[in-house]
């Protein structure tokens, strides 16, 4: 099968090898091992973009084709035209697109693909956590109404398409939308990234990891303000902070800014971004306690990561997390947006070995049943069936059991 995909996320050329973000890399490269070619429609990227380039594929069967650069969303928007015309020229070429989402030019990019049979991977809702966007009112409602208008449009490419979900939420908000609809999730490890461990929280002080973008719809300062006042109550414990920084959102300077402010600077440390792999998956290594303190989600990927390095999960009850952690007993939920609620779970998951070992052996379990290597075979053959099933006629492709298929 030759599959085209097209996300937001740029990739760049260099030394005639593609370079990407570690999550969008290691997809591609899960993807490329059951396809014939995998046909790369991305921006390029912006200056202050190229140091998130940093991962190479491995694959040789994964072709990058520049739609133009990772301008602002309404220059992109006003260019959607332009930067569609590659997929025109090839779709004649392709068995199937896989358009992740959402996406500024997920509609354009279904409609350029006109012809070809299209699957959506959705992840998130533009439409959730608006409360916390940064800017003037005026600035917020015209996202919004904008949003809307996207989610609309995706709307209608999902109820002609094959839908991935990768949360619950999302697949009962698109039952009635979609007719072909597949509940998966998302992930960016392998079998050789799990690190088990029996415990964590041994000795003081008592390492807190969040790691994700520096915005305030992540609940980074929830998170803050939990740290800060474990410390005043007697607590010996330390915040890491790993992930990019957030254009246009002050939340990580309000965070360090709180910090100072009371005294407890060296409490709550940024480390700055860390690619995905051994740079990133050392602060897990290090760490006692996991907190994944969102406002909003799908379900996040650093989950996962943090279950797979055996830490234990304090996280926010919302999006799939809930559907996917409650029922194994895998996390310590709270609700999203009271720091005091989430500084008491921290605690008890810090002083409760037994809950803690407990969170630990559960959430090894599930993330050992998703890995990429399954996830992505996984993906292929539903969009393979579904070819076969829908598209019969065009003889597009067909079912596949592994390994490269056409």
């Amino acid at each position: 099968m030759i599959l085209g995909f097209h996300y937001h996320q740029p990739a760049a050329l260099q030394d005639g090898r593609i370079r990407t973000s570690g999550p969008q890399g290691r997809f591609l490269d899960s993807l490329a091992r059951h396809c014939e070619r995998v046909v790369c429609f991305l921006h390029t990227p912006r200056a202050d973009e190229e140091e998130l380039l940093d991962y190479t594929l491995a694959s040789q069967n994964v072709e990058l084709v520049p739609i133009g650069p990772h301008a602002s969303v309404p220059r992109r928007l006003a260019l959607a035209w332009m930067h569609t015309v590659p997929v025109r020229q090839w779709r004649s070429r392709l068995d199937a697109i896989l358009i992740r989402g959402p996406s500024p030019l997920l509609p354009a990019v279904a409609r350029a693909a006109a012809g070809v049979p299209a699957a959506l991977l959705l992840v998130s809702d533009y439409t959730t956590g608006m409360q916390d966007l940064a800017g003037p009112r005026w600035r917020k409602r015209l996202i919004r109404a904008w949003a809307l208008w996207n989610q609309r449009q995706q709307n209608r490419v999902a109820a002609r398409s094959l839908t991935f979900v990768n949360s619950h939420e999302l697949y009962v908000k698109f039952q009635p939308i979609a007719p072909t609809l597949v509940e998966t999730r998302t992930t960016t490890l392998t079998s050789a990234d799990l690190w088990p461990r029996e415990d964590t929280c041994l000795t003081p002080p008592y390492r807190l990891l969040y790691t994700g973008r520096m915005a305030r719809a992540k609940g980074i300062l929830d998170l803050a303000e939990a740290a800060i006042s474990l410390v005043e109550g007697g607590e010996d414990v330390v915040v890491d902070l790993v992930g990019p920084p957030e254009r246009s959102d002050s939340a990580l300077e309000e965070v360090l800014a709180m910090a100072a402010g009371r005294g407890l600077a060296g409490r709550v440390r940024y480390h700055g971004y860390r690619a995905l792999g051994p740079e990133l998956f050392a602060f897990y290594r290090e760490a006692d306690v996991y907190v994944m303190p969102s406002h909003a989600e799908g379900f996040p990927r650093a989950v996962w990561e943090a279950m797979a390095h055996g830490l234990p999960v304090v996280a926010t009850r919302v999006g799939s997390i809930p559907h996917v952690l409650e029922g194994p007993g895998a996390a310590q939920l709270v609700d999203p947006g009271d720091s005091y609620v989430l500084a008491e779970a921290i605690s008890n998951v810090i002083h409760d070995g037994d809950r803690r070992r407990g969170l630990i052996q559960k959430g090894l379990t599930l993330a050992r049943a998703n890995t990429l290597e399954a996830r992505a075979a996984e993906m292929v053959v539903s969009i393979c069936e579904w070819i076969g099933t829908n598209h019969a006629a065009a003889g597009s492709a067909s079912p596949i059991s592994s390994g490269v298929s056409r």
